[in-house]
């Protein structure tokens, strides 16, 4: 399972959490980064005109990559995330802290497991059935951000430090989420739920009951009533829109969502200016590198110009999140070739690109166990490994990022309660 969301996966997770909440009250909803990730990830399996062809079994290839496995001793850890911005958050005998990819670990604060499950600002996220269940969702509240900006617990209250423990915003709030371009923090009184946005330095933004944030692509909204019609904001404080849709307290829409180029709305796609942009009678269903819509049809995920002429077809199963550098990564329906192209849509070419699928499951006869084959191929569809596990549904593997590039890390998981680590090298 990949922990970026995906757009069909993000679009349909806020519709469910919208339609839960309007019995509980309304609680806030977004759809986290991260992706949320956050999140901005794009993919999809949709209904393909053939199977999916088997990559071709090749040794390794020049400009291709390698995975090699790393001993981390993840097991001496009750929890844990995925390994991103060169840490993972870790927990064991009620401590939390950071393990490096080194394996120098830095402890931060004490805490139960029941309210390291309780930080979740939407209050959408529980214990988990499995251990891959666990990674997935804790690497989405607790991954190690850009900035070196991560969230910090004391006395039942949370606010964020460094990591080496410099409390940066002290704990006041009972709920936060990652900290990405903002922060977002919850705080309980005897008016209720109140929300504070936050920079980066811990400075409050705006505060109130009908106060939505992400906080992965930096995007805020307030309104005075508590209901009907919003303000979004960017990170500085720019309107992107005046009249952005919301109800349930809180709670965008179901056909609102953010995205680091930009934002749809019940269909229509705008860029961060506030900007209608061009869409040539497609069903729009997120934003990408320069502000480029992104379709679905038949053939599965395409991309659109400005202008609405299309850019690249609807031939994609997955689109990346937007990079820092403004390009993103895709990957081909039926083929599952990989690409690299620049803001332009100009393609790139790189050192070696990897990417993974689960095969059905099938029955091993001899030990009466399901088996799930996981493959791992280049970007040019030849396999590069192959591993086996015992669990029963799901992909048996973690990913950040849907295609990998030298460094990313692999968690494969064996079965319900182990784990092996791998990184992406490139070939030698």
């Amino acid at each position: 399972m990949k922990l970026n969301r995906t757009f069909a996966a993000r679009a349909a997770a806020l519709a469910l959490a919208c339609t839960v909440l309007t019995a509980c009250g309304g609680e806030t909803v977004s759809h986290p980064g991260s992706a949320v990730e956050a999140p901005s990830s794009v993919s999809s399996q949709p209904a393909e005109p053939t199977p999916t062809p088997e990559p071709t079994t090749a040794p390794v290839a020049e400009g291709s990559l390698q995975l090699t496995e790393k001993e981390i001793n993840l097991g001496d850890y009750e929890l844990f995330t995925m390994f991103k911005n060169g840490y993972a958050w870790v927990w064991a005998n009620g401590e939390a802290g950071y393990l490096s990819e080194d394996g120098q670990y830095t402890a931060l604060y004490s805490i139960s497991r029941e309210d390291i499950f309780n930080i979740d600002v939407e209050r959408m996220t529980s214990d988990g059935f499995s251990l891959q269940d666990n990674v997935e969702k804790l690497t989405d509240l607790y991954s190690c951000s850009e900035s070196g900006i991560v969230p910090f617990y004391k006395d039942g209250l949370w606010g964020y430090c460094d990591l080496s423990g410099n409390v940066l915003v002290q704990p006041a709030y009972v709920r936060i989420s990652p900290m990405g371009q903002l922060g977002w923090g919850a705080r309980e009184s005897d008016a209720g739920t109140e929300y504070n946005v936050l920079k980066p330095d811990g400075s409050v933004i705006v505060s109130g009951k009908n106060c939505w944030c992400d906080p992965r692509n930096g995007y805020y909204f307030v309104s005075e009533s508590d209901g009907g019609i919003a303000v979004l904001y960017n990170a500085d404080g720019s309107v992107v829109l005046e009249d952005v849709p919301y109800s349930f307290g809180n709670c965008p829409l179901p056909d609102f969502t953010t995205w680091e180029e930009g934002v749809v709305v019940s269909g229509v796609p705008y860029d961060r200016t506030g900007a209608k942009l061009g869409t040539d009678g497609r069903k729009i269903v997120g934003i990408t590198a320069g502000s480029r819509p992104v379709f679905l049809d038949k053939g599965g995920f395409g991309i659109l110009n400005t202008n609405g002429s299309v850019a690249v077809p609807d031939s994609l199963r997955y689109i990346s999140d937007v990079m820092a550098d403004g390009s993103i990564y895709v990957e081909e329906n039926g083929t599952r070739a990989l690409h690299h192209y620049d803001s332009e849509m100009n393609p790139l070419t790189d050192a070696g690109l990897a990417s993974l699928k689960a095969n059905e499951p099938y029955i091993d006869e001899e030990r009466h166990v399901s088996i799930t084959p996981v493959l791992a191929f280049d970007q040019d569809s030849r396999r590069i490994a192959e591993f086996e596990s015992e669990i029963e549904s799901g992909e048996a593997f973690s990913l950040t990022c849907g295609v990998m590039k030298p460094g990313d890390w692999l968690y494969f998981y064996p079965t319900d309660t182990t784990v092996q680590t791998y990184q992406f090298i490139p070939a030698e």
